[in-house]
């Protein structure tokens, strides 16, 4: 019985790695920006600016499970009343940096998290589950929606022998009862690019901030801004960065980063391959949502233990 546990959490790679061409990176030494990989799910077409839908309404089967994207047409301020000019790679470091402070603040979080990645070269489908997330000690929860509703995977550092502990739903229960798995072993990672211990917004933040000090100058990217974005209610500033040349310390042709203006975090990600040929469009290579987020629930010890009631872990 296989099982692919973890839900992708974003890229990360060291900046002298080249990257393979012609195609996606492998997720071996890559680290997440946003993220589990035994998810699947199908939702209902999404579009993307310039993008076109994400999916059919074949592929939906039902309900939406992720909020439309849209540009929202706001009036602007007068020049007399605009801020000064910002160089526009600074203005992105700058806004990652203040994202970085905020999420400081940030003890835990719960919200519904949906990744797609390609893996082997192929783009599989949208993956839903619920996420609750606390940062000291590192600590995630995932009940997942589609597929496989019901599957559960807990995750704590320094507990469990470094060990993430998941059951499936049907027969795969009755048969497998709770497992521990690596989360780096080929069970754990099938179908994934991250590892589950690789998930959330904290390390999605640190990645961007990492690669973005290292890729983003103003000779070679080319870095836009839309603030009038949302996703589903929520209003978003979209941070665009594209390197128009592939080199080798560029881990990606193009970055969409949506910051919420809530929380002042990032609720989703976008990543995208060079086109594989001249006048093809970027190819996705991962996206990461969170959500429903909410900060600072209150999450304890219990919501991260496998005897909790409210959680189906044990064979039966």
């Amino acid at each position: 019985m296989r099982i692919t546990l973890w839900p992708g959490a974003g890229p990360r790679r060291s900046s002298t790695q080249a990257r393979p061409q012609g195609g996606s990176r492998s997720r071996s030494g890559a680290r997440p920006l946003l993220s589990a990989g035994w998810l699947a799910a199908a939702v209902t077409p999404l579009t993307f600016l310039g993008h076109g839908p994400t999916t059919s309404a074949a592929d939906a089967g039902g309900r939406a499970e992720v909020p439309r994207i849209a540009s929202r047409s706001e009036s602007t301020p007068p020049n007399g009343n605009s801020p000064a000019l910002e160089d526009p790679v600074a203005k992105a470091k700058r806004m990652i940096g203040e994202c970085q402070a905020r999420f400081v603040k940030v003890r835990d979080y719960t919200c519904t998290f949906v990744k797609r990645e390609r893996v082997g070269g192929k783009l599989a489908p949208l993956h839903v589950m619920h996420m609750k997330a606390r940062n000291n000690p590192t600590s995630i929860y995932f009940k997942f929606q589609r597929p496989n509703k019901g599957r559960e995977a807990i995750y704590v550092a320094g507990k469990h022998g470094g060990k993430v502990l998941a059951h499936d739903v049907g027969i795969g229960r009755l048969l497998a009862g709770t497992m521990n798995l690596d989360p780096r072993g080929s069970m754990a990672m099938e179908n994934s690019r991250h590892p589950i211990t690789e998930a959330g917004i904290g390390v999605l933040i640190e990645t961007i901030a990492e690669r973005w000090a290292v890729e983003l100058t103003p000779e070679e990217s080319k870095v836009v801004f839309n603030p009038n974005m949302t996703i589903g209610p929520h209003r978003c500033t979209l941070i665009e960065s594209v390197h128009p040349v592939r080199k080798p310390h560029f881990l990606f042709h193009k970055v969409r980063l949506f910051v919420d203006r809530e929380h002042g975090l990032p609720i989703r990600f976008e990543a995208y391959d060079w086109p594989r040929s001249p006048g093809a469009a970027p190819e996705l290579v991962e996206e990461y949502s969170y959500l429903d987020l909410k900060t600072n629930v209150g999450l304890v010890d219990h919501d991260f233990d496998p005897e909790n009631k409210a959680y189906s872990f044990g064979r039966f």
